[in-house]
């Protein structure tokens, strides 16, 4: 009895010491296990920010290259020709040891090694990123394969280019493994037995932070157990060995590839390793309630302290980052800036704290922003990065390079964008100049083009029809001197005559070439003077008939008056009668008509016209129809370019339609002057039916180029 009621007694004292024990105990331990769960969960946090960081290398590492590859594809492989020798210079530059380049079909056009059996080869249907590059016109990765030149794994980058020929796709291989990629995969991770390793979609390790022999692994091979939960998800734990690892993977853009990182818990938890088993160990006892409770106040205090200074860490370098960085919260306001941003945008931190990112981003820009965030904030991805162009304080625009990461709380809600932008300014100026550059030598090298092909066609019509005038003088020449004493006059006489007529011709062809020559060379300058063109007509006819049988009809008021250089307009007229006489046939009729602000000289036949197919080319250079007329007569193609030119320099307009029943019609535009700008009377339209010379419908404009009359008129045939 005694001892029951001693044994009631205890528990009676004990009950409240052993309550307050067992609250004190129970809210030890919840804190504990609340304080290792978050430190935990802080340490997965950045471990996954790390993976992250080299995605975003990664990623960055790989479009650079594509990028390079298609700026170096279309600078020197995008001509209609591509040679051995600039294949291989272009590869050479990226240190490639295998590249292959594409034509719009997937044949191959150049290949090194040299491979001639490979020339000509479809090669799309054997690999799918060739495939991809050439059909979807976007660049491709190919998965890594054993190179055939140096026996070591290589992936292939495929880049479509436009070029002359249509779409084309240059292609490298590229030894990972030796690249700055896989030196910056060793050292971006330095926890011990960390591992690091790129895969691609056949499971095969790219690049890694650990040396790999020359053959092509596998991650399942290597670590099955990774293998397969990378497959499940994309973040997590798993187990092997017996023991626990944490992982993390992320696709790489624009690749086949995918980044993973492992590492062991124990390694990952190593400094909340001390502060868990001294918590497990003041939970052994209800002795050391009182030591466990001051233990556990000291950790927190030295949690909070190690909290500080991760805080304070994290202001250095957020403060003294030499690019700019900002937080924006989920509304879009700005809520922390450094001092360089501040520079950047020109703005002062009181400035930019609270203002809306769309205040100082471009307006075409902030759209494309937000749909960036929206996707994160609907846990579609975890951050992008973007080009961005921000308005500066003054208002200049600046291009920048940004990288954006959605922040969370613990509970998982979004919390902050943090921001790292870089100005892209002058670099953006500078590519755009050498693009600017590349542009110009390209039209240098086209117009020099062009000027060989000119002098080719000048060579042959001077080889041919300079040479044959000359051969016929001379050999009419020595037949006259061989047959003086013994031929008739008659024949004496026709025969100095084709000599003559031959000579004429040689004169005429070498006026020409001067005349051209001297256009070319923009020494033929207009001096346009006030003329009385009635009489400058029937001064070039009368000029023109003294060497022709054929006649000439002049229609003109008994003065009109023009605006032109005499000389040149003489040479125009001159060229187009000569054209008349050479090609029509009568009657040729020239006539004078006063428009609203011009005059109008027009130059008719009667012979077969100009072939419709040829009228796009009437005025262009050694241009000759081949048919019609023209095949049966010799000329060199340079008279109505000649026109043309001589018109563009003094300012006229020239124009060719169609004569009616036949024949054609070439009328020159010649600015009034001002005393004649108002019509004059014409002749009636029986006195021009009479000529069979009805006014055209549509008259060409007063100082309108060959170049606009020929959009809006046919033409002539070329001399």
């Amino acid at each position: 009895m005694r001892f029951a009621h001693s044994a009631l007694s205890y528990w009676r004292s004990a009950a409240l010491p052993l309550l307050v024990w067992v609250l004190v105990g129970a809210a030890a331990t919840g804190g504990l296990l609340w304080q290792q769960h978050n430190s935990r969960q802080g340490v997965v946090q950045r471990y996954e920010l790390r993976v992250g960081l080299m995605r975003d290398f990664v990623t960055s590492y790989t479009a650079d290259l594509i990028q390079r590859e298609g700026v170096q594809a279309r600078a020197s492989l995008a001509g209609a020709e591509v040679r051995a020798a600039e294949f291989n210079q272009a590869v050479a530059g990226f240190g490639y040891p295998a590249a292959v380049l594409l034509d719009s079909r997937g044949r191959v056009l150049q290949v090194t090694p040299s491979d001639p059996a490979l020339i000509g080869r479809d090669l799309t249907l054997q690999y799918a990123h060739l495939r991809t590059a050439l059909r979807d016109g976007v660049p491709a990765v190919s998965p890594v394969v054993r190179s055939a030149v140096r026996s070591v794994p290589v992936v292939a980058f495929a880049v479509p280019f436009e070029s002359a020929s249509g779409r084309r796709v240059f292609s490298g291989a590229v030894a990972i493994r030796e690249s700055p990629l896989s030196a910056y995969l060793s050292s971006a991770l330095t926890s011990s037995g960390a591992q690091v390793q790129l895969v691609d979609s056949t499971g095969s390790i790219v690049a890694a932070n650990r040396r790999l022999n020359n053959g092509i692994s596998t991650l399942a091979r290597e670590n099955g157990p990774l293998a397969e939960a990378v497959q499940q998800r994309d973040h997590g734990r798993y187990q092997a060995g017996g023991k626990w690892w944490r992982y993390s993977s992320a696709p790489i853009e624009g690749t086949p590839w995918r980044l993973s990182a492992t590492v062991n818990e124990d390694v990952l938890y190593a400094a909340q390793a001390g502060n868990e088993l001294a918590g497990r160990a003041a939970l052994g006892g209800a002795a050391a309630v009182g030591l466990l409770v001051v233990g556990a106040i000291a950790r927190a205090r030295r949690s909070l302290q190690d909290l500080a200074i991760s805080e304070q860490r994290f202001r250095k370098v957020f403060d003294d980052s030499a690019i700019g960085m900002t937080l924006i919260d989920t509304q879009g306001r700005y809520v922390r800036v450094n001092p360089a941003a501040c520079v950047l945008f020109g703005r002062t931190e009181r400035d930019l704290i609270g203002r809306r990112y769309t205040e100082i981003t471009h307006p075409d820009d902030a759209g494309v922003i937000w749909e960036h965030a929206r996707d994160c904030l609907r846990e579609r991805v975890d951050g992008f990065r973007v080009e961005v162009r921000y308005l500066h304080a003054d208002g200049h625009v600046i291009e920048t390079s940004t990288t954006n990461a959605l922040l969370r709380d613990h509970d998982g809600r979004p919390t902050y964008f943090a921001t790292q932008i870089v100005d892209m300014t002058e670099r953006h100026a500078l590519e755009r100049a050498r693009l600017s550059n590349e542009a110009e030598l390209a039209q240098r090298a086209h117009q020099l083009q062009e000027a060989n092909a000119n002098l080719a066609d000048f060579i042959a019509m001077l080889s041919h029809d300079v040479q044959q005038p000359l051969t016929k003088i001379v050999g009419l020449g020595e037949l006259l001197l061989e047959d003086w004493d013994v031929a008739p006059d008659q024949d004496k006489h026709a025969d100095v005559s084709r000599i003559t007529s031959a000579g004429h011709r040689a004169s005429d062809l070498v006026n020409d070439v001067l005349t051209l020559a001297r256009l070319d060379a923009g020494a033929m300058r207009a001096r346009p003077t006030r003329l009385e063109l009635t009489q400058l007509v029937r001064g070039v006819v009368g000029s023109h008939q003294a060497g022709e049988t054929t006649p000439i009809t002049v229609v003109a008021p008994d003065q009109t008056y023009g605006m032109a250089d005499r000389k040149l307009l003489e040479l125009i007229l001159g060229n187009l009668l000569a054209n008349a006489t050479k090609y029509g046939e009568p009657p040729i009729v020239v006539t004078l008509a006063n428009r609203h602000d011009h005059v109008e000289i027009r130059i008719a036949d009667h012979g077969e016209g100009v072939p419709e197919a040829f009228v796009p080319r009437l005025f262009d250079r050694f241009a000759r129809a081949d048919s019609g007329v023209a095949t049966t007569t010799s000329g060199t193609g340079l008279g109505l370019y000649l026109v043309r030119q001589l018109v563009d320099a003094s300012g006229l307009g020239i124009s060719y339609r169609p004569n009616e029943p036949h024949g054609a019609v070439f009328a020159v535009t010649v600015p009034a002057a001002d005393d004649a700008a108002t019509p004059r009377p014409g002749f009636s339209r029986a006195a021009l039916k009479a000529h069979g010379l009805d006014a055209p419908e549509h008259a060409p404009k007063a100082g309108q180029t060959a170049a606009g009359a020929r959009q809006s008129v046919h033409r002539r045939r070329a001399k």
